[in-house]
């Protein structure tokens, strides 16, 4: 008897632990696409990564975009992730250098990315918008 009440609980334990793995999961999946994507300097496709609530302020224009796609992205260094504001956010520091194809020269810029996930698509989004690359000149 006592043997089935341990494995009970630890039944009970693994299951109320399922759901955070999967929201860890869909993170290391999506931290892993997003720097893929932007590894190629695929700016259109980082937009889907884009929250749909993302404020005006991160939103790029098109102008933006075709700024952005003069820059190729020669390394992509990603910190530790940090906890955010609430429970569904978390905050990555990347460092990128970035290689202006018009310029030939290279430059480093720390992109702090903000994420947050989205419990009803079960998504992880990210709030922050593209690097800050076009206003550190």
């Amino acid at each position: 008897m006592k043997k089935h009440f341990i494995v009970i609980i630890i039944c009970a334990m693994l299951f109320s632990c399922g759901g955070r793995m999967t929201k860890k999961k869909a993170l290391d999946q999506t931290l892993y696409q997003y720097a893929k994507v932007i590894r190629w300097a695929d700016y259109d496709t980082a937009m889907t990564f884009f929250s749909p609530d993302i404020d005006k302020a991160h939103k790029p224009s098109r102008l933006d975009i075709q700024r952005l796609k003069q820059f190729n992205v020669s390394s992509y260094v990603a910190a530790p992730i940090l906890p955010g504001e609430t429970e569904n956010a978390i905050i990555q520091d990347v460092k990128l250098k970035l290689y202006n194809l018009h310029t030939k020269r290279e430059r480093e810029v720390i992109d702090r990315q903000v994420w947050e996930y989205d419990s009803d698509t079960k998504r992880w989004l990210l709030t922050s918008g593209f690097p800050k690359l076009l206003h550190n000149r």
